[in-house]
Parts: C-alpha cells; sequence; structure tokens
C-alpha cells in the first residue's frame, strides 16, 4: 500500500478543499450577501475547470513533476525560485491549519483552554504522522474523512427542519455587484487549496483514472460547499449569519431531539478538528514531496517547520479580529499563489511543449 492511486486523489481534494470554505464562509459572505450561495456555484464551476485543465496539461505533455513542469516553463533558476513560493504558500497554508484550529475550539468550545495548548496538541500528533510517510498520511486521510463525510450527513438531517428557503430570496436584488464578484474571487481562493494536491501528481502509479476520480472528488465537494453555504444562510439569515465567526458551530447549537439530545456540537467538533488536522498532514507532506525534488533533506526539518508554524499560529489565533483580518488576506494570496499562478505556469508549459506532441 506504499504508493499513492488515483482513488487516493479524491481524498486527496476532499481533505484540501473541505474545511476552509465550511469552517469561515463569512470572509465571502460579507461581501456576496444574500447572493453568496450563487457565487459559491460559480467559483466552484471555475474551480472544476481550472483542476481538469491542469490534470489535461500533465496528461498531454506526460509530465506531473510540479518542479519539473516549472522548470520547463521558466527555466531551472526561475523555476527553483517558484517552487520556493510553493513551498511558501503551503507553510503559510500550515498556519491558516493550525491557527484556525485552536482559535475555532477556544473561542466556541474550550474557552478556559489557551491556543498555545490547543496548538501542541494539533502540531506534535501531525510531526508523528507525516514521519511515518506515504502510508500514514493516505490512512489517516482516508478513515478520517469518512467519519467526516458520515458526521456531516448527520448533521444535514438533523439540521434540516431549522432551515428556512425563504433567506435565499430574492437573487439580485441589487444586480450583479462588485462585491459580488469579489464574493466569488475570494470563494475561489479558498478553493485554491486544492493546488495542494499537485505534488502528489508524480506519485500516483495508475494514471489512466485520474481526470475520472478528480471529477469524482471534486463533485463531492461542490456540493458538499454549496449544501453548507446554503444551509447557513437559511438557518441564520443572510445579516445574523455574517456576524457570526464559526456560524457552523453555532448552527449545530440549535439541534434539539424531544428536548433531551444535544449532540449537534459533537459531530461539527469531529468535522472541524479532523478536517484541519487532515488538511494540515497532507499540506506538510506535499512540502517533503516537494523538498524531496529539491534534493533538500534534512531529519530536523519537520521541527524545524512545526516551532515555526507554532510560533505564527499563536500569534495569529490570540486575537480573533486580527485572525479574521489575516484570513480576508489569505482568500487573496491563495487566490493568486494558488491558483492563477499555477495556471500561468501550466499554459507556458503546455504551450513549450506543444510542438514536440504533435
Amino acid at each position: 500500500m506504499d504508493k499513492f492511486t488515483s482513488k487516493h486523489l479524491i481524498f486527496l481534494i476532499l481533505g484540501t478543499t473541505i474545511v476552509s470554505l465550511k469552517t469561515y464562509p463569512t470572509v465571502f459572505m460579507k461581501n456576496g450577501g444574500r447572493d453568496s450561495w450563487i457565487a459559491i456555484i460559480i467559483s466552484s464551476i471555475l474551480i472544476l475547470i481550472y483542476f481538469i485543465y491542469i490534470i489535461k496539461i500533465c496528461q498531454k505533455t506526460n509530465t506531473y513533476s510540479l518542479y519539473k513542469i516549472y522548470c520547463s516553463a521558466l527555466g531551472k533558476i526561475l523555476g527553483t525560485i517558484f517552487i520556493f513560493l510553493f513551498i511558501i504558500s503551503l507553510f503559510i497554508t500550515l498556519i491558516e491549519c493550525s491557527s484556525i484550529e485552536a482559535n475555532s475550539m477556544h473561542t466556541n468550545m474550550l474557552l478556559n483552554t489557551p491556543q498555545w495548548f490547543l496548538l501542541i496538541f494539533f502540531i506534535v500528533p501531525a510531526i508523528y504522522t507525516v514521519k511515518k510517510g506515504k502510508i500514514a498520511v493516505i490512512t489517516v486521510s482516508c478513515i478520517g474523512l469518512i467519519f467526516i463525510m458520515i458526521a456531516g450527513i448527520n448533521l444535514a438531517i438533523l439540521s434540516a427542519k431549522y432551515k428556512n428557503y425563504r433567506y435565499l430570496f430574492p437573487i439580485f436584488k441589487d444586480g450583479i455587484t462588485t462585491n459580488f464578484i469579489i464574493s466569488i474571487l475570494k470563494s475561489l481562493g479558498l478553493y485554491g487549496s486544492i493546488s495542494i494536491t499537485l505534488p502528489y501528481l508524480c506519485e500516483i502509479k495508475n494514471k489512466k483514472t485520474i481526470i475520472k476520480d478528480s471529477l469524482i472528488g471534486l463533485f463531492i465537494v461542490i456540493q458538499m460547499q454549496i449544501v453548507s453555504v446554503t444551509g447557513v444562510i437559511m438557518t441564520f439569515g443572510i445579516n445574523r449569519s455574517n456576524l457570526i465567526s464559526y456560524p457552523k458551530l453555532i448552527q449545530t447549537q440549535r439541534i434539539s431531539i424531544l428536548d433531551f439530545l444535544e449532540m449537534g456540537e459533537l459531530f461539527v467538533m469531529l468535522q472541524m478538528v479532523g478536517g484541519w488536522f487532515i488538511k494540515y498532514i497532507i499540506t506538510f507532506f506535499a512540502i517533503f514531496l516537494l523538498l524531496k525534488e529539491l534534493n533538500i533533506n534534512n531529519k530536523y526539518i519537520h521541527y524545524f517547520i512545526s516551532i515555526l508554524v507554532f510560533i505564527f499560529a499563536y500569534w495569529v489565533s490570540s486575537n480573533l479580529f486580527r485572525l479574521f483580518r489575516l484570513l480576508e488576506y489569505y482568500s487573496y494570496f491563495s487566490l493568486i499563489s494558488l491558483i492563477i499562478i499555477p495556471f500561468i505556469i501550466f499554459t507556458i508549459h503546455y504551450l513549450k511543449n506543444k510542438n514536440s506532441l504533435t
């Protein structure tokens, strides 16, 4: 089992793209307003086109190594520089994962537990998992995502009676505004985490079904995000939703069966902690796949990166307002570094090799 297959790519796509949009949708909903659910549909279509386009270029050029593609498009020196910029983007994503997990749990569930304590019990297990290699990353991701999806289905069923479809209408009351476009760009930026899977492509053994499996993963993610955003708006209305930092956590607190059983928080805690942990280890391992291609190998680098993540994540997560202000910038940063730049570089790579393919 010490290999990746295209079936595992489904779980990699789920693990990297689900949790950000579900955890803090207010980043783009504040701009999109009531029409945010339409914005997420448009950005979902765009990310589908983007990822299939990237995979198609890999297939046509028969090149799946991100490092080789960057060097082919930009030359060895410039390509290496942009690979390091991609690694920095992954490092910033590690900070996103750990800081959101610590802040959300501290803010909503464990108020008396300091963020540094939550960070330790998040980052240290991740080091252990990643150091165990591909088998551990695959196993934890697959098993964790199965439980997370089961929890999500249960939450959708239990929270259905608290949703009001009228909160979704009227559509485009003020027409297509600049804020609506910004909402699309921000949600697309948060979708950009799908590019974290690109370093894994060269590890996949059977590449014949990679398009089909990518589509399966993307369709699962897309329907989950649309249901999630519409669910938040239908539960609170857009004005109330935009005042809540983590609306999914508050949404589940309404769940009650016979005025006795109240366990919505249990399901969403599994989704939050498990989802962010899975995204963290997938991102962490992607960094080492790229460093391996750059012939950078040091047995202490896991600890060095983790210490840096801990320091920055603690500073970011210690203030809720600072965190969400930085998340605003992160959505744009992710759009540029994880979607626009790879899109341009892959296009250049294809155009430079187009003649040799015909």
